[in-house]
């Protein structure tokens, strides 16, 4: 069996929900589809995408581990509790474990300064290369990765795709399905944190 390959995928932390404690879940967008990112490893650097809907056959059971950093030889921080895959990428929720690693990484994530998602993952379908793209400053080849079985997600501090984020970090109930829906209204998360703060 081969070694995962890992690959970084961040977003930006951009709001948090804290009502007492423990932490419960994290919710966010691990993957974003159709959108390019260079990639730096020591054997070089290029360029890649994930085409839209990649890792919705590995996402259909969806307790995959969520891990700190890529560290598969310490217990998971916690597990996938749901996929989504809207246009925009690869959604996910995450229920934390009551572990001080989990808390830990949870509070961090709730200061803003540990703000990112990693993936690790291999190609199921051979990926498509490409030539590097004249129209960019950087010369470097390009990968789409067309099918991805998706091994676990990862907290990390490390940013690739700016494109993604994280929706917020929760230590109270789980998320109804329909606040998932990517066609929600945007006024509503305000309405329900406000909810909560006022009690």
């Amino acid at each position: 069996m081969t070694e995962p390959e890992r690959r970084m995928f961040t977003f930006e932390l951009r709001d948090t929900q804290a009502v007492g404690r423990p932490y419960k879940y994290l919710e966010g967008r691990a993957v974003p589809y159709d959108t390019w990112a260079t990639v730096r490893t020591e054997f070089g650097a290029f360029r890649e995408q994930h085409r839209f809907g990649s890792f919705k056959k590995t996402t259909r059971h969806a307790n995959l581990p969520l891990l700190l950093f890529h560290e598969n030889r310490k217990f998971p921080i916690g597990h996938a509790e749901s996929w989504t895959h809207p246009d925009d990428g690869l959604h996910g929720v995450w229920k934390l474990n009551d572990t001080a690693d989990a808390q830990q990484a949870a509070k961090l994530a709730d200061n803003g300064d540990l703000r990112g998602l990693s993936i690790g993952f291999t190609d199921a379908v051979d990926p498509m290369w490409e030539d590097p793209d004249p129209r960019e400053d950087e010369n470097l080849a390009r990968v789409t990765r067309i099918e991805s079985r998706l091994h676990e997600v990862s907290v990390t501090p490390t940013p690739a795709f700016e494109e993604a984020e994280i929706v917020m970090v929760r230590s109270a109930w789980r998320p109804p399905p329909v606040l998932r829906d990517p066609s929600y209204d945007p006024d509503h998360w305000w309405r329900i944190l406000e909810g909560l703060r006022s009690g």
